[in-house]
């Protein structure tokens, strides 16, 4: 079968003015100009490195809508964002806050199937989209996991046995955050639903698997804020489920070898923010220009 069977490449010739972009914008260089003058698919030995990246960068680069690859229609597509977005994503920056508050309420499903579906453009090492997603979007099942890590880790921490990044000082003020901050739940901070971004974590590429994870998970985090949602980054959680508690970690049904090194907890703030913090990291941000003599 030839790639361009494989990979549902085609050319609208009505549409294409032989302009070389997505010649030029091809991370699989497996695209060329045909003896025609119009793109053409070259022979690859495999997807990925040897070949084309499934990045479909060739359909979303054309300026006349003529390229159609995987058999989606350029028409499909959403347009780019407008242009007044860096200031929206600026204030959004500024803003998100991670909330230690929810309400007792799941999040409508259409919302969180949206974020899911933008989700599936986060950027991964390669192209290679191995990592998998996992949402508990109910919350009488996030309870029912809450229940099960808690009282293991609360059990451990009455014989001083911790997860390797706490002790009884970082606990006994976890536990004392319960009366405020976190509502009763120094674990999940009463969070109605878990996101976890999960990926097989063996070999050489074990670093770029990690860092594929947290990418999905800023991704989701920001897109979270974005509709409104509280979110919280909870790295300690991931340790008591990993390292105390793997009966409630199996409850997630995340494969033993994959890397779960964080959990965004989200869903409906119980308390709002009326405005954005104003942090200054100028002394530790460096730039080229501003350092020239």
């Amino acid at each position: 079968m030839g790639m361009e069977q494989k990979t549902k490449f085609t050319i609208d010739k009505s549409k294409c003015i032989k302009c070389g972009k997505c010649v030029n914008t091809c991370s699989g260089m497996v695209i060329e100009f045909g003896a025609d003058g119009y793109p053409q698919m070259k022979e690859f030995e495999r997807f990925g490195w040897r070949g084309c990246w499934r990045c479909q960068h060739c359909l979303a680069v054309c300026p006349q809508g003529a390229i159609s690859i995987f058999e989606k229609k350029p028409e499909d597509s959403l347009p780019p964002a407008p242009k007044e977005m860096g200031e929206y994503m600026e204030r959004l920056i500024v803003n998100r806050r991670s909330c230690r508050r929810f309400l007792d309420k799941n999040v409508d499903s259409k919302v969180i199937t949206g974020i899911l579906s933008a989700m599936a453009a986060v950027p991964t090492g390669g192209n290679a989209m191995g990592v998998e997603y996992t949402v508990i979007d109910d919350k009488d099942r996030v309870d029912e996991i809450r229940k099960v890590a808690y009282a293991k880790m609360d059990a451990d921490a009455k014989k001083h046995i911790f997860t390797h990044s706490f002790s009884d000082f970082y606990y006994g003020k976890m536990k004392e955050s319960e009366k405020t901050v976190r509502k009763g739940d120094l674990l999940f901070c009463g969070a109605p639903h878990l996101f976890i971004a999960h990926e097989k974590c063996v070999g050489k590429w074990a670093e770029d698997s990690k860092t594929n994870c947290h990418l999905a998970a800023a991704y989701f985090e920001l897109l979270c804020n974005a509709h409104g949602l509280g979110t919280t980054i909870m790295s300690y959680s991931a340790e008591v489920l990993n390292e105390l508690a793997p009966e409630a970690r199996a409850m997630l049904n995340i494969p033993k070898d994959h890397y779960t090194g964080l959990i965004i907890g989200f869903g409906y703030p119980e308390i709002e923010y009326a405005r954005g913090v104003q942090k200054d990291r100028s002394a530790k941000t460096h730039r080229y220009t501003e350092g020239k003599r």
